[in-house]
């Protein structure tokens, strides 16, 4: 079927079914309840048993398997080796199996190795389960982003894109919490120390929301058994007239290797992936977030406790900052004022030994998070056409940017405590790093505005129209569309 006999045929759809958009509305409501509350849990779930080695770090870790030097640093370096192979072929996978079956068959292979951990004994077996553990944990995230956008319209992503990574940080909130009541409660129990039974229980509780995801979890519109024939083909239409209206002209560009070099023949493809890039390194102190707090002087319980509050204030902070961005129409300047406010956090945490002081710079550094949506919504504006094109874009700037996390696990060795100036010192590099490429793409994608519309100009001039060659030649080569503008 071709592009006219398919807009034919959604249009047709339209009109078959009486009351539509009350419909519609009912039928969103029925995937947000069952989509939204579970993979919220199931992200929390993933953080938790990515970062509860953190916590473990709080008690006998290090001690019991070895970890001197920068063992521990490497393990964490490792974790994201196996995570950044992963994200692009199991998403090739998840577009020909059923999500419902494949995403709670990867829950129980990051729960078996995560609670296998309470049973390491060495340096080496803990190397081979966390890069096994990273290697299983990595389909999550952009699998999830493909499911929502296989349900969701673009006007309805954003936001829910927005909530499900804010359910991410605050899983550190919670993780602190729990970390806290089995760090405290169960040291000395059947004669395992604390940490162990942290992997264990945190492991095993991935399990039941597992099997719980396989009769809950939708596939895809054509292929989810709960909905009715009616709802089947709402869902199929509405998706359908969405990907028409925008991306009607982009039906028959050419292969994957026609999308890889229009992404990677695009500048500002470079400049959003450093700029994450940049972002990330300055991030990946969350990897050492209790041991930073444990700088305060407090004991583990107290330290897990005073971990959460931080977690929460990022998880607000990045969806207000997300929203506002996309109200105002503007990334820049919503890129670049949470990094300053992070800097500041991370100078005050290098400079200073005073309590107050420290505690309050670990919500500033926190305040790191609140750029991620704004660069993520700045790469579909920027890359907007064609879909593969845009895709590849994603692709790049997601897992190619936690490249960071490999070099950046060794930034916090135990020798350079309690200030850990150094880190500090390279985490505000990265941060200026993110914000000057920001100011760069924002001057970029200007000029290319300005060009598109002193060539709109001279084609009215010459041709009577906004769309003569000029603007055309100008469009084909930035894959835009001639109207389109860029957003700053």
């Amino acid at each position: 079927m071709d592009i006219k006999e398919d807009l034919s045929h959604v249009e047709a759809i339209r009109l078959v079914i009486p009351d539509r958009d009350v419909k519609e509305k009912a039928l969103l409501r029925k995937i947000d309840l069952r989509l939204m509350p579970l993979m919220m849990l199931i992200y929390v779930l993933n953080y938790l048993d990515r970062n509860n080695i953190a916590t473990a770090r709080l008690g006998t870790l290090e001690q019991d398997i070895g970890l001197t030097g920068d063992r521990y640093n490497t393990i964490i370096s490792l974790f994201f080796v196996g995570y950044i192979l992963t994200q692009i072929p199991t998403n090739l996978i998840l577009n020909r199996v059923r999500p419902s079956l494949f995403l709670p068959a990867i829950m129980c292979c990051w729960a078996s190795i995560s609670a296998c951990t309470g049973a390491v004994q060495s340096y080496h077996g803990m190397i081979a389960l966390r890069f096994l553990l990273g290697f299983v944990e990595a389909p999550f995230f952009p699998g999830a982003l493909f499911l929502f956008s296989s349900w969701y319209t673009k006007k309805e992503l954003a936001a829910r894109i927005s909530i499900l990574y804010a359910a991410g940080q605050m899983s550190g909130a919670f993780g602190g919490l729990l970390g806290s009541a089995i760090m405290s409660g169960m040291d000395g129990k059947a004669g395992l120390p604390a940490w162990r039974w942290l992997f264990i229980i945190e492991g095993s509780a991935t399990v039941p929301v597992a099997v719980l995801a396989m009769f809950v979890l939708p596939d895809y519109p054509a292929t989810t058994r709960w909905l009715s024939d009616e709802e089947r083909t709402i869902a199929i239409a509405r998706i359908a007239e969405d990907a028409c209206e925008a991306d009607r002209e982009e039906a028959d560009q050419g292969g994957v290797m026609v999308m890889l070099r229009m992404a990677f023949s695009d500048p500002a493809l470079y400049i959003l992936w450093f700029m994450q890039l940049g972002l990330n390194t300055a991030a990946a102190f969350t990897n050492f977030f209790p041991t930073i707090v444990d700088t305060l002087g407090y004991g583990t319980t107290e330290t897990l406790l005073l971990s959460a509050p931080p977690y929460v204030f990022a998880a607000m902070l990045g969806i207000a900052n997300s929203w506002h961005s996309d109200r105002t129409k503007e990334r820049c300047l919503h890129v670049v004022w949470p990094q300053v406010f992070c800097s500041v956090g991370f100078l005050i945490a290098a400079t200073t030994m005073n309590t107050a002081a420290r505690y309050i710079s670990t919500f500033m550094m926190m305040s790191v998070y609140g750029s991620f949506g704004c660069i993520l919504s700045w790469v579909s504006s920027t890359l907007p056409r064609p879909a593969g094109k845009r895709a590849v874009a994603y692709a790049v700037v997601n897992a190619f940017s936690n490249f960071a996390a490999i070099y950046a696990a060794y930034f916090y060795p135990s020798s350079q405590g309690p200030r850990y100036w150094q880190a500090n010192v390279a985490n505000i590099a990265f941060s200026g790093m993110c914000i000057s490429l920001a100011v760069v793409l924002r001057f970029y994608l200007r000029w290319r505005n300005r060009r598109l519309d002193a060539a709109a100009a001279q084609d009215i001039a010459d041709e009577g129209t906004a769309r003569g060659t000029h603007t055309l030649a100008l469009a084909d080569t930035w894959q835009c569309d001639p109207e389109y503008r860029y957003i700053l």
